[in-house]
């Protein structure tokens, strides 16, 4: 029988909007909705490559060449407000 306290949910159904989270070890879950729209497609598509740990290291390569020299909070967030609109 699992200890409850240390089991980690891997996937949670939801009612509305998919989501992904990792947590700060690198543990991937999402949430999914029934319906598997496009959007639940995206979450557990990028899900499943975020365990695969070339691919996972792959993308934290190129985010971190992004951060070199941002050594404060704000520019960090700056820079991570950046990518994000691009």
């Amino acid at each position: 029988m699992s200890d409850l306290r240390t089991t980690r949910k891997k996937l949670q159904v939801l009612d509305d909007t998919p989501a992904l989270s990792i947590d700060e070890d690198g543990y991937v879950r999402c949430g999914l909705t029934e319906k598997m729209r496009e959007n639940d497609k995206l979450i557990l598509a990028l899900c499943l490559c975020l365990k695969d740990e070339s691919f996972k290291n792959k993308l934290l390569t190129q985010i971190d060449e992004q951060f070199v020299g941002k050594t404060t909070p704000t520019s960090r967030m700056v820079t991570a407000f950046d990518l994000v609109g691009r």
